[in-house]
């Protein structure tokens, strides 16, 4: 999605976006889920998606990105529900990666990114790797969303 001024109401009204997030950040996970499912079921598997911060705190690339995150989200409980006892389902919500896009962003700024963070240092892709392993094997959490943000959010 192209990145937005979150507080600019015009400036978000896109309706080739939202559509686009919708269906990138929810739709996607219920059809996946529902053709997974045998196969899930057969193996008491988890289903694992990757939301984001910006579907717990508005922030995010624009408006449309963060709404649909949110969504992602509670999708992730819905899911929980219609899938028990035999899948869990949970996601995992990072915040501000060093990945391609996170280092498109100046080392300033990422610099005061990391000063916001309680644990004065940013998420990377293996402590989300890690959570994601946790939830993995957990076989007692279902329906659950962890935010990855080294603290920003509190």
């Amino acid at each position: 999605t192209r990145i937005r001024n979150l507080q600019d109401l015009d400036e978000n009204v896109d309706e080739e976006d939202w559509d686009r997030c919708f269906n990138m950040n929810v739709k996607s996970h219920l059809f996946l889920m529902h053709a997974a499912r045998p196969h899930l079921d057969e193996a008491e598997g988890a289903f694992i998606t990757t939301a984001s911060l910006a579907g717990v705190k508005v922030s995010g690339s624009s408006m449309a990105y963060a709404v649909t995150k949110a969504a992602q989200i509670h999708l992730v409980k819905a899911l929980a529900m219609a899938a028990g006892p035999r899948i869990r389902v949970n996601s995992v919500s990072p915040g501000l990666l060093l990945t391609d896009w996170g280092l498109q962003f100046s080392e300033e700024q990422r610099e005061a990114m990391r000063e916001k963070t309680r644990l004065k240092r940013l998420p990377t892709v293996d402590d989300v790797a890690d959570q994601v392993l946790c939830f993995a094997k957990s076989r007692s959490v279902t329906g659950a969303n962890v935010v990855i943000d080294g603290g920003l959010s509190l």
